[in-house]
């Protein structure tokens, strides 16, 4: 071989090399998973336990009103149910705001429903993974009182069925209360017809977040509002009969000021660790952490933990459990002239693992934005977010990019992030599918054909 030939073969060695640091090998093509016409929107999923996945979104097909459709894509990418989506609910009216969660033989989908006319109501399906619907057509009734029910969120009762929360007008149209309800795996409610009060009071409960809390029961986290100034996050525990195990709920937040747009992820010890955003004047507002213990107790500093105290704002944070007893929180950042993505790693003691005011995840010009984190597999958490790099002439440009990183903070692949979808047209938010072990994928909605339409991307 002479010298020009082993030029060339190291020249191609380098190029394969680079290629795949910048685009992992693990990646794979864009799969369209429903693209009839009008919008489908808002697409969330959960892992289906054999290497696939089981997709839900609302569906406006019919030029008239929105439904709730669903899709399972198996681990070589074969959609399994029928093309362009299986109905789940296509009741007269609209469904929106759709939540879900995974059981081993079936999955459980919750929405808020119009379809009787006056109010909206909550409704929830269960379908196996055969595609086989198993409650009632159109789903069941969760809670139909004649007052509006909204911002629903859904948790797993470890046994087939699931525990249901959302804000209700019942008491007060001005300041809703939070009601929760249970469901067997047969779809029969446990507690009393539509629902059981969290906490009656005078206060705005609002924005409610369901957590386990091991074999003694679980956890709401809700964002309380009082008067103008004073916005708290607050938590309470409950058992699996929905009785209260604490005697009062629990302030997390400090006393006062007003924080909000809270996320919540269990400690692996039973409790829970809580981040919020504290808001001032809107224009430096600051992320704080807290963790709380089964009894309800704060186990950091009464005040919370700074997540990031550096200038500008810092919101639309996610999260996810570092594995270790702490998380990992990442969120769009303003300290700078575009927004950018950035991380910090927190203890299970409440100390900051990685630099102060969080380590730089994609600085890349134009704007990065409403990130989504997951654990990949062990040591490993991958990131996806909205990215406006290309948005700088009269026409919005945006994309979907992602990046992975390791316990301790180090970008796995290219540093500016690597590319889920350049497509034209706009791209809403990511959602990210992880079972925790080696298969992931990245879900989303595009415009570039019409009002939307739901692709899926592995890595």
């Amino acid at each position: 071989m002479n010298i020009i030939s082993v030029f060339k073969v190291k020249l191609s060695l380098i190029c394969v090399l680079f290629l795949h640091i910048i685009f992992p090998s693990s990646a794979s093509e864009v799969v369209s998973i429903s693209s009839v016409e009008d919008g489908q929107l808002f697409p969330q999923g959960v892992s289906d336990g054999k290497g696939g996945f089981i997709i839900v979104w609302e569906d406006y097909r019919t030029s008239k009103n929105w439904d709730i459709y669903a899709q399972r894509i198996d681990k070589t990418n074969n959609l399994i149910w029928q093309q362009n989506g299986l109905p789940i609910s296509v009741a007269d009216r609209n469904q929106r705001r759709l939540r879900m969660i995974g059981h081993d033989t079936h999955v459980i989908v919750v929405w808020n429903d119009r379809r009787g006319r006056s109010s909206w109501d909550i409704y929830a399906q269960a379908v196996n993974i055969h595609g086989e619907i198993m409650w009632e057509k159109d789903g069941i009734p969760i809670c139909t009182n004649t007052a509006d029910q909204s911002t629903q969120a859904i948790l797993s009762d470890g046994e087939g069925g699931a525990i249901f929360v959302w804000e209700d007008e019942r008491n007060s149209s001005e300041f809703q209360d939070l009601y929760i309800q249970r469901v067997n795996s047969a779809g029969e409610t446990l507690w009393k017809h539509d629902g059981i009060p969290v906490h009656l009071s005078e206060t705005l409960q609002s924005n409610p977040i369901l957590i386990a809390g091991g074999e003694t029961g679980f956890y709401v986290v809700w964002w309380d509002v009082v008067g103008h100034n004073e916005w708290h996050i607050m938590a309470h525990k409950l058992n699996f009969e929905g009785v209260n195990l604490w005697d009062e709920p629990l302030l997390v937040s400090p006393s006062d000021g007003t924080q909000g747009d809270h996320r919540v992820v269990s400690d692996q010890n039973g409790g829970l660790i809580v981040v919020w955003q504290i808001y001032e004047n809107f224009i430096n507002d600051q992320l704080y952490a807290q963790r709380i213990s089964p009894e309800g107790n704060k186990m950091w500093n009464d005040e919370g933990v700074p997540i990031c105290t550096a200038d500008g704002i810092q919101k639309n944070a996610t999260i996810v459990s570092d594995r270790n007893g702490g998380a990992i929180v990442v969120w769009r950042d303003e300290r700078d002239i575009y927004s950018d993505i950035y991380a910090q790693r927190i203890n299970a003691d409440g100390t900051l693992i990685w630099e102060k005011d969080g380590i730089p995840i994609c600085t890349v010009g134009g704007h990065q934005d409403r990130p989504f984190i997951v654990t990949n597999e062990e040591n490993r958490f991958f990131i996806a977010w909205l990215d406006y790099r290309g948005d700088f002439g009269e026409k919005s440009v945006d994309a979907l990019y992602c990046q992975q990183i390791d316990l301790d903070g180090n970008l796995m692949w290219n540093e500016d992030g690597t590319a889920i979808s350049t497509h034209d047209g706009e791209h809403f938010p990511p959602y990210v599918i992880s079972d925790g072990k080696e298969n992931l994928c990245v879900i989303w909605s595009n415009s570039q054909r019409d009002s939307g339409d739901i692709f899926l991307r592995r890595f």
